[in-house]
């Protein structure tokens, strides 16, 4: 995986479903999934190299759930989500 600087993050939110999905490359590469637990399902391309990640249900994401995902798509997840956050919170602040 490229380093989270160099990688286009893609972070789409369905309300409905509570369902978060991150994408660091094209969805469309998509060729398998990998689930690592009920919460969290890695997305792969042809070579099987981590191209995303979707979290079943976001409100239920617990520090067991972050903890198996690997270490560089955890640390771009995780940023996404803080950037998501503060955009969020600065909209409901102004």
């Amino acid at each position: 995986m490229e380093e989270a600087a160099d990688v286009k993050v893609r972070v789409y939110y369905a309300p409905e479903l509570d369902t978060l999905d991150l994408w660091l490359d094209e969805p469309g590469r998509e060729s398998f999934s990998e689930p690592l637990n009920d919460n969290i399902v890695l997305k792969l391309d042809e070579r099987r190299e981590v191209i995303g990640l979707e979290i079943v249900s976001l409100g239920s994401l617990t520090r067991e759930d972050v903890q198996v995902i690997p270490e560089g798509v955890r640390r771009v997840l995780l940023e996404a989500l803080k950037r998501l956050y503060s955009r969020t919170l600065a909209r409901l602040e102004a």
